[in-house]
């Protein structure tokens, strides 16, 4: 039941179970101090001790993982082992059996339940943005067709309260010497890429993930307009609701685009009309929307991800996903038809391998023929299989031939590791 939670919560899931767990451990801790102290009081300061300890570990283990950032939850523990002295006030005086006046009573109710919330201040300071952008995501749909329809793609956005949507008329493009019009950007001869677009926040057999052909101007003839420092070594970007990211230019290439169509139409308001950018092999974090400005600097501005934990770099990591069948299904036994995609950013797809006995044995799938360097690529496999339940994970290999790791990494700080696994029932 729990699992199917965390299923149906989606990308919701874990800054919320992050943040209920975070509740229920600080009022457990403030029932746990009063029973210490009335229970044992000789040995209250060493019980206390040991359990703002326990308090702060479990808050940090809920928090953090081997590649997660270590800002929150340095916040969450320094915010809850300081709520600990205030709490402790709290129970002490209830376990006192001397009279306390009533002025000093209401102080000491006041302390606690501004301990409290001091400590949930600070776990929505720690979480805050994960809860958000959950809120702001559209999770796209299972891969039917090569091209996903722009209705049926996945959405990602740090803007709770809405999106912005730019008036073309007035929108500019601002360049050190010179600013374009939407109609000035449309005229610059334009090249058509096909390249799939993954979320860093894609978890495991997650749908943050969609294909499309953008059609834009390449990055390189929209610098070849103005002026590039010659010390620069940083492009640095700004979108119309404050987003910035920043781009090493030796990384260009002649496939980044500043796209203004998706699927052969402009671009969409929650696509980044009237312009986004197109950077083949990293996540879309490195790929803003709603672009307004492009400056140069010798040295690296982080983006506003990176400014939250999210790694610089955000590479594409190779990924696999069964599609079909679904999880939890119930198929006649024989032959069962497996199918879905693999991706590996710019690094292409070589293999596709498949387990239903826990790794013990794997088969390789037969890989569709490849629709773009930069794009997912399909994969299908038939296998005859005897009544039972199946437990069938999926691992690709990318271009060069590594196997994708198989350890489990949550999304933070560059993106999840690990096989996506599936239960099926064979009758």
């Amino acid at each position: 039941m729990f699992e199917n939670l965390l299923k149906s919560l989606g990308v919701l899931a874990r800054p919320l179970l992050l943040a209920g767990s975070s509740v229920v451990i600080i009022a457990l801790y403030g029932v746990a101090a009063m029973l210490i102290a009335r229970l044992w009081p000789r040995i209250y300061p060493v019980g206390l001790a040991a359990l703002a300890a326990v308090a702060t570990i479990v808050v940090a283990l809920l928090s953090m993982s081997p590649s997660d950032s270590t800002i929150g939850v340095i916040i969450e523990v320094i915010v809850l082992s300081g709520t600990v002295l205030l709490v402790d006030s709290f129970a002490r005086e209830l376990a006192l059996f001397t009279p306390v006046d009533n002025d000093r009573r209401v102080l000491l109710r006041n302390l606690f339940y501004g301990a409290v919330g001091i400590a949930l201040v600070g776990i929505g300071y720690a979480n805050v943005r994960r809860l958000t952008t959950a809120l702001a995501m559209r999770e796209g749909n299972r891969a039917d067709t090569e091209i996903t329809d722009v209705n049926d793609f996945y959405v990602v956005s740090k803007n709770l309260g809405g999106d912005p949507v730019v008036d073309a008329s007035s929108w500019r493009l601002n360049l050190p010497t010179r600013s374009l019009t939407y109609g000035q950007l449309l005229a610059v001869p334009a090249q058509q890429l096909e390249l799939t677009l993954e979320c860093i926040s894609n978890d495991i057999g997650g749908t943050l993930i969609s294909n499309g052909i953008w059609r834009g101007p390449r990055v390189t003839d929209v610098l070849a307009l103005t002026s590039v420092p010659g010390d620069a070594v940083w492009m640095l970007l700004e979108s119309a609701d404050g987003y910035t990211e920043s781009f090493a230019l030796h990384e260009l290439t002649p496939d980044h685009l500043l796209a203004t169509h998706l699927n052969g139409a402009p671009l969409t308001p929650p696509h980044g009309f009237p312009a986004r950018f197109i950077f083949p092999g990293h996540y879309g974090m490195k790929q803003p929307k709603w672009v307004t400005r492009i400056r140069f600097s010798a040295s690296d501005q982080p983006g506003y991800w990176e400014n939250n934990g999210w790694d610089e770099r955000a590479i594409v990591k190779t990924m696999s996903r069964i599609d079909r069948p679904a999880d939890t299904a119930t198929l006649t036994a024989g032959s069962v038809m497996f199918g879905g995609i693999a991706f590996a950013g710019a690094r292409r797809i070589s293999g596709v391998e498949l387990s239903w006995d826990r790794g013990s044995s794997w088969h390789p799938a037969q890989l569709q023929p490849e629709f773009s360097p930069y794009a997912w690529r399909f994969w299908e496999l038939a296998a005859n299989l005897p009544a039972g339940q199946y437990q069938v994970s999926v691992r690709a290999r990318d271009g060069a031939g590594s196997l994708q790791p198989a350890k489990p990494a949550p999304t933070l700080p560059n993106g999840a590791d690990g096989y996506h696994t599936i239960t099926i029932d064979l009758a």
